[in-house]
């Protein structure tokens, strides 16, 4: 989904992948971050960081740690019922 003008895909994700394992993305990131810091009067390194634990994402769960729906035959009754296990 790269504009139009862009080079092919293939290219922006051989360097992406090149730099993202030699470290200059993190480094980049980095000196944007001192930088916004530095233009806001504040330390270059912050000293403190907050997770919102209800905002991150786990691990993809397996459809059996999720649970599921069974049928089973209740059995006092003709009725069918459902449970989760």
């Amino acid at each position: 989904m790269l504009p139009a003008d862009f080079t092919p895909w293939n290219t922006i994700y051989f360097y992406y992948r090149k730099w993202k394992l030699e470290g200059v993305i993190e480094q980049i990131h980095e000196f944007l971050r001192s930088l916004v810091r530095k233009k806001a009067s504040r330390d270059e390194s912050p000293s403190l960081g907050i997770i919102d634990s209800r905002s991150v994402k786990t691990s993809r769960q397996s459809a059996q740690e999720r649970g599921y729906m069974v049928e089973r035959k209740s059995k006092g009754a003709n009725s069918t019922s459902l449970s989760t296990h």
